[in-house]
């Protein structure tokens, strides 16, 4: 008798420590306020609900991710569940390092989100990642500056824009109509590509990959930025979009186009802030338009066990966890039932939300976004400088990009 509780009681000392062997490894970015304890709070969380599970999470600043991905990947130890930029979608994909989630994701899962958030997560027909963190842009503007300069109301085309800026100018006085970016820096092709997209044009056909760079629309794009550059503050191309809410809170801007958080540390500093969307361009078909960029958590295609590593992602991706993620670290809503939270109520949010509608993805269908990026980058900085035309710049960065594209 005794024995046979001895086998017994070992057996579920066996059991006990079978459930315990279940590791899941999730690889997620720091830096930028993103730190370790905040996101250590989804591990614990679904530890608790996952009795028998094991989350190691590991951490890498935003600088080292990408390597780290590639990498491991290359070892064949990748992480099971990984944080990942949308622009790397097409590259990881074609490497072969992501897992396909559309046998996951349920009708009811993608119609949580904004249909313009997951047209950056398709590449091929498939749907590589979930939504984790997602911006979009619209302008803020000096409502003084706009007043004194006899401005009743705001731009809603691009020839209003101008001239608004034109009435703003006053270099004179140091205040200057529009605040630009023009160095080389991933965010200068983003601000570009605001107004490209506003006027309908795209770096590449997102669901056939033809470069489209040096389309009449993208060329009217170029041309309506280096004219609006006239206006903007000297040096242009040493300029990043993250360094113009220096100028824009010490009132020296009329208007530029920038995230939330930095519109709401220029009413911390004293401005008197407004907001309107980015106005359609002539070739357009919609009233306005924002970029969207998204980041997004993928499943490695090295995992062991995906039906574990999507049950982590589907946590991660929950209502609550989403709404608690995001008013964290104060990003716009992808969920359209989290944009009814109390925090997004808040007026201030509105117009970035309200950009959705018309929304573009930033890189969909793009192979190889950095090669790409800095082929824009130097078709803009040839035309602020004045050494090209827009036409003879963006043909030169289309050639490049067709290769890459290859």
């Amino acid at each position: 008798m005794k024995k046979v509780w001895l086998i017994v009681m070992l057996m579920g000392i066996l059991a006990v420590a079978g459930l315990a062997t279940q590791t899941l490894t999730v690889l997620m970015p720091i830096g930028g306020g993103y730190t370790i304890e905040s996101q250590e709070i989804l591990a614990k969380g679904f530890e608790q609900t996952h009795p028998g599970v094991k989350i190691n999470m590991e951490f890498v600043g935003w600088a080292n991710l990408w390597n780290k991905i590639v990498t491991s990947f290359g070892a064949n130890n990748a992480p099971d569940v990984m944080y990942i930029a949308s622009r790397w979608i097409p590259a990881l994909a074609s490497m072969g390092a992501l897992t396909p989630l559309e046998n996951y994701i349920t009708v009811q899962k993608e119609h949580m989100y904004y249909p313009s958030v997951w047209s950056s997560l398709i590449y091929n027909g498939h749907y590589w990642g979930v939504p984790r963190a997602m911006s979009t842009k619209v302008f803020i503007y000096n409502k003084k500056l706009f007043k004194e300069n006899g401005i009743t109301k705001v731009p809603t085309n691009w020839d209003e824009l101008l001239a608004d800026a034109k009435k703003i100018y006053n270099p004179q006085k140091g205040v200057y109509g529009i605040l630009m970016a023009g160095k080389k820096f991933v965010s200068t092709v983003t601000q570009f590509e605001q107004y490209l997209c506003a006027n309908g044009g795209a770096i590449v056909d997102p669901k056939t990959g033809k470069v489209e760079i040096d389309s009449p629309q993208a060329i009217k794009a170029l041309e309506f930025y280096k004219e609006l550059s006239k206006y903007a503050q000297p040096g242009i191309t040493n300029w990043t979009r993250e360094d113009l809410i220096k100028l824009f809170e010490a009132g020296k801007g009329g208007m530029y186009i920038d995230h939330v958080h930095n519109a709401l540390k220029a009413m911390k500093a004293g401005i008197d802030v407004g907001f309107f969307p980015i106005p359609g361009g002539p070739d357009s078909n919609a009233p306005y338009s924002t970029v969207v960029v998204v980041d997004c958590i993928a499943m490695s295609s090295q995992t062991k066990n995906k039906e574990l590593a999507w049950e982590f992602m589907n946590y991660m991706s929950t209502l609550k966890e989403q709404t608690r993620w995001d008013t964290l670290q104060g990003f716009v809503p992808p969920m359209i039932k989290e944009a009814e939270e109390p925090e997004f109520q808040k007026w201030y949010w509105k117009p970035y939300i309200q950009a959705l509608k018309y929304g573009h993805p930033q890189a969909a269908g793009i192979k190889d976004w950095v090669s790409t990026a800095n082929a824009v980058l130097n078709a803009i900085q040839s035309v602020l400088l004045n050494q090209t035309t827009p036409q003879d710049a963006l043909k030169k960065a289309a050639q490049t990009i067709e290769i890459l594209q290859k």
